[in-house]
């Protein structure tokens, strides 16, 4: 029987906004129950790592925060690489702002065009023209634009939001300038991913909701794929370019005995 460790997706996968996703503890401890490592890989940028634990343990999730690389971390960790210490224009959540100030980056607002290193997009729910406006004259003015990712809709709690892919595209529509992009679907992310946990990628399956950011992102690197129909593309047409799919990760025991230990 083939031993499998798992990459798995958050939004649209363990939760739906503030929605569980039915049968995804029991999953996680089926997985832990046959053998198998989990790390979260997420493009979620509204809240820190301590908020993405605390939200999984109050759905009956028992995933420690050692087993969460959140795209918000590895942008810090890019940002302190390529400039020590920071002058960063947000345009996120307040405790992902938390997370850069803890990292010994300065956050800064209402900034003159020549106040920032870098302008760094995570999303907050509802950003303003404001920001938008702010962020186009810095990055003009010389700060690196960098998007921690370019997801397109997120979910919550069973309605589909505008995602970070708008913001985006509408800063590259007036500027020239090219934006560093981080997360997934980039394989750099996923690479990333594969250093922290030491998962062989023959041997990783990638479950994820989005055809575009997780199955398509994994396949880039030689990850197995697990498409589940619980979040952002529920309704596409089937076949999906995925070495298979599942209704939600609630189905995932039943899946992995049938496929794997029949």
């Amino acid at each position: 029987m083939p031993h499998f460790d798992f990459f798995i997706d958050i939004d649209g996968v363990l939760y739906d906004g503030n929605l569980p996703i039915e049968g995804g503890p029991g999953a996680i401890r089926f997985i832990r129950s046959i053998g198998g490592q989990i790390l979260l890989v997420t493009n979620t940028t509204r809240m820190s790592v301590s908020r993405v634990e605390e939200q999984l343990t109050r759905f009956g999730y028992d995933i420690p925060g050692e087993e969460i690389f959140a795209v918000s971390q590895a942008t810090i960790d890019y940002v302190t690489r390529r400039y020590g210490r920071a002058r960063c224009f947000l345009i996120t959540d307040d405790s992902v702002e938390d997370m850069f100030r803890q990292a010994g980056h300065t956050v800064i607002q209402d900034a003159s065009p020549r106040d920032a290193d870098v302008v760094v997009m995570g999303i907050s729910k509802w950003p303003d023209f404001g920001q938008l406006d702010a962020a186009w004259h810095l990055i003009e003015g010389g700060a690196e634009a960098i998007a921690m990712h370019r997801d397109p809709t997120f979910p919550d709690g069973g309605i589909m939001r505008l995602g970070l892919g708008g913001i985006v595209a509408a800063l590259e529509s007036v500027t020239d300038i090219p934006i560093t992009t981080i997360g997934k679907p980039n394989a750099g992310f996923f690479q990333l991913a594969l250093a922290k946990s030491g998962f062989d990628p023959e041997h990783t399956i990638m479950i994820g909701d989005s055809l575009d950011a997780d199955i398509r992102g994994a396949r880039s690197v030689g990850l197995k794929t697990l498409f589940v129909r619980s979040g952002a593309n529920a309704n596409v047409p089937s076949p999906v370019d995925s070495d298979w799919e599942l209704p939600s990760i609630g189905a995932l025991p039943k899946w992995y005995r049938e496929t794997f230990q029949a």
